[in-house]
C-alpha cells in the first residue's frame, strides 16, 4: 500500500462535520465514533501530507465540540469534577457532537492537552483556526485543566484503562499550556 492509498484510507473515515471515525460506520465494535486523541493524530498525518483543508475542517469541528459542551466545561472549570462523567469526554458522535454515556475511561487529560497544543501549533503556523469568538472557550479549557489539577489528578490516559497519574497525560497538558503561552492572546 503506497502513501496515497493510506491517505485515501484515512479519508474514508472522514465525516461531513469534519471529524474522523476510529473505524468504519456501522461496525459492531463500537469504534464508529470520533475520539479527540485519534483526530489529533490523524491531523498530524494529514498536515504532513499537505491536506490542509481536511486539517482545518477537523480542528474547526473539535472547537465545535467544545462550543457545544461549553456549559459543561464552564461548570468543570469552576467546580473541580469528582465523577468521571463530569470531565470532558474522550469520544463524540461524529455528526451531532454528542457525548456517549456508556461506561468508558473518559478522564483523558492527555487528549485535552494534545488538542490545545495542536491548536496553538496551527496558529503559530498561520493557519488561523481559532477565531475571535473561540478565545473564550480556549481560555475555559485552560481553566478546566487547572481546575482538575491535571498534574496529580488520576486519569485514564492514552490507554483508557484504570485511573492513575500518567506522565504522558501530564506531559501533554504541560506541552499544550506552554504552546498556548507563546501566543499573544493567552
Amino acid at each position: 500500500m503506497d502513501l496515497q492509498e493510506r491517505i485515501d484510507n484515512i479519508k474514508s473515515l472522514h465525516t461531513e462535520r469534519g471529524l474522523f471515525l476510529a473505524s468504519s460506520q456501522g461496525v459492531e465494535t463500537g469504534y464508529d465514533k470520533a475520539w479527540l486523541r485519534d483526530n489529533f493524530y490523524i491531523s498530524l498525518g494529514l498536515e504532513a501530507a499537505g491536506e490542509w483543508g481536511l486539517v482545518e475542517d477537523l480542528w474547526t469541528a473539535i472547537i465545535g465540540i467544545f462550543r457545544k459542551h461549553e456549559d459543561k466545561i464552564d461548570w468543570a472549570a469552576d467546580n473541580s469534577p469528582q465523577e468521571a462523567w463530569q470531565y470532558i469526554h474522550a469520544r463524540y458522535h461524529p455528526e451531532t457532537f454528542e457525548e456517549f454515556w456508556e461506561e468508558w475511561g473518559n478522564k483523558q487529560h492527555d487528549a485535552v492537552g494534545a488538542v490545545l497544543f495542536k491548536l496553538a501549533d496551527l496558529e503559530e503556523k498561520g493557519r488561523e483556526i481559532i477565531t475571535e469568538k473561540d478565545h473564550s472557550i480556549i481560555q475555559r479549557l485552560i481553566d478546566y485543566l487547572e481546575s482538575v489539577e491535571y498534574w496529580h489528578d488520576p486519569d485514564n490516559g492514552v490507554w483508557e484503562e484504570y485511573e492513575e497519574v500518567h506522565a504522558s497525560s501530564v506531559g501533554a497538558c504541560v506541552a499544550g499550556l506552554k504552546k498556548l503561552q507563546q501566543l499573544s492572546f493567552y
